[in-house]
């Protein structure tokens, strides 16, 4: 379960302290009590390392904490960080929890949790991870298997030229124990309340929820809802246990989340408008990511500062819908949405942008218009806003396929009134059959009049023709296989619909 990171590790100023042999310590794991290690000692005291090559484990200090820290690895290299042995012969069961990051300046590491039942045995693999996240730690949790008088288990990362591996607040607990929650998160954000979610193991009578300031609420049942909470403002909670028998877990790892604003009324006088120059963080936007790891920020800009909304990605395929705030749009005579937007080209290939609305935070999407064409200058769009609502959103939702194109870039966002109204892009209804195609395709519209021309994938056109009775036929028999745009217009709105042809 993806968490906040909030372990700031500030690379140009870390001291790595190199793992020690130590002769095998060997930790009784009874009933109801558990072992845990943050390496916040500073050592690394009854663990060992196995590497074959430069990359290596050891002890990173940070500002916040210490952490284990896979790093200075060559292509290839191994490493495996052993724990110590673990007497559980006393106990029937046990659980393993811990907390780990990846990140990689080329391709992803992997990291390979295991265990065996005595340093003669082979490794069991449990778990295997491989990613790339500069801004998240994860949490996992396991029950483990073959309980024996001679445990370990062991962290393996395998270097693919990645850049760093972390694992921290490691805890082997006994049957009967209070485990710590993990897999805590916030989920259903609003401006005012969030819905705080954990693990249950069903030895808990209760829980403990706590701020920065040891504000405790003690809670009977998951999930809670947390409410009476301030708009846009960032918040920090942990949960902790309490077991049966008097027993209380450790703390969680921390949630940090950011509320929603609050609704912002719209009026024919009082538009709404964003330019993004108002700071280098989103405000009152949210970036959903749907697909990959990154999505949307803020662009200062590069030679002229004039910061823009920008999809990103990194060497794979992405998704990510920017979202507004919350809009009242009820009091808006002719609501409507316009914006600036470019989608420049790469390696031959552009991105895609659909643009859409939903009437609350509850509802489904709804898409307004598609941009499935380069776009190498900003082009300017305006969109009628129908089933207007006092919670009104609206999404650009941008995806790139195979890491090609350059990106999304969004500006000058403005919902208000139009004078004279414009024409509602829902209302242009086309289809193209048959999709897939061997050649020949017809475009069907639910309009009398119109345009249709036909683009390759780096906006080349191929084809143009008339749109008549609501019907035009294209040939595609001469060009080559491949995907191709139908870009359909007339007075009732635009729209592009994809076609493979095959």
């Amino acid at each position: 379960m993806k968490k906040n990171l909030i372990k700031t590790l500030v690379i140009s100023a870390f001291l790595m302290i190199n793992a020690a042999v130590f002769a095998q310590c060997v930790i009784p794991i009874t009933e109801g009590q558990s072992y845990t290690e943050n390496f916040d000692n500073g050592t690394m005291e009854c663990w060992t390392v196995e590497a074959t090559g430069a990359g290596t484990w050891g002890i990173m200090t940070g500002i916040a904490t210490n952490v284990a820290a896979f790093q200075g690895a060559n292509v290839g290299d191994e490493a495996r960080l052993i724990s110590p042995t673990f007497d559980m012969s006393g106990v029937g069961s046990a659980t393993l929890g811990f907390t780990y990051a990846m990140m990689a300046l080329y391709d992803n590491d992997v990291l390979t949790v295991s265990y065996r039942t005595s340093e003669n045995d082979v490794w069991h693999d449990l778990d295997s991870y491989s990613i790339n996240d500069w801004s998240n730690v994860y949490e996992a949790s396991y029950d483990l298997p073959d309980i024996t008088d001679t445990y370990q288990i062991s962290f393996l990362v395998h270097s693919n030229g990645g850049y760093y591996v972390f694992v921290d607040n490691i805890e082997v607990m006994g049957e009967g124990g209070c485990p710590r929650p993990v897999s805590f998160q916030a989920t259903e954000i609003t401006a005012h309340s969030a819905l705080l979610s954990w693990s249950t193991t069903g030895n808990e009578e209760s829980w403990e929820i706590i701020d920065p300031d040891f504000n405790s609420t003690i809670v009977n049942e998951q999930p809670y809802l947390m409410e009476g909470l301030e708009p846009y403002t960032n918040y920090t909670f942990r949960v902790r246990a309490n077991c049966v028998g008097g027993l209380s877990s450790d703390w969680s790892y921390q949630v940090v989340f950011r509320t929603m604003c609050d609704v912002i009324t719209v009026t024919n006088d009082e538009p709404y408008f964003d330019d993004f120059e108002s700071s280098e963080e989103f405000v009152c936007w949210q970036n959903v990511i749907t697909m990959g790891e990154f999505g949307w920020a803020v662009n200062p800009g590069y030679l002229i500062s004039n910061n823009t909304a920008q999809f990103y990605f990194l060497d794979e395929s992405a998704e990510a819908i920017l979202v507004s705030a919350p809009l009242d749009i009820t009091g808006v005579t002719n609501p409507t949405l316009e914006f600036k937007h470019k989608q420049p080209l790469l390696n031959g290939y552009s991105n895609d942008l659909y643009v859409a609305y939903r009437t609350s935070p509850s509802d489904s999407w709804h898409t307004l218009a598609s941009y499935l064409y380069p776009v190498t200058d900003w082009e300017s769009e305006t969109i009628a806003l129908p089933d207007a609502s006092a919670t009104y959103q609206i999404g650009f939702n941008a995806i790139s396929y195979d890491a090609t194109g350059d990106g999304v870039y969004i500006d000058d966002v403005w919902v208000g009134c139009a004078a004279d109204g414009v024409a509602e892009e829902l209302s242009l209804v086309a289809s193209v059959m048959p999709n897939p195609t061997n050649g020949k395709i017809v475009v069907n519209v639910n309009v009398s009049n119109g345009k249709a021309v036909v683009c390759d994938m780096v906006g080349k056109q191929v084809l143009s023709g008339i749109i008549t009775d609501g019907r035009a036929e294209f040939d595609l028999n001469a060009f080559a296989d491949g995907v191709y745009l139908v870009r359909i217009s007339s007075d009732e709105g635009i729209t592009t619909i994809k076609v493979i042809k095959n």
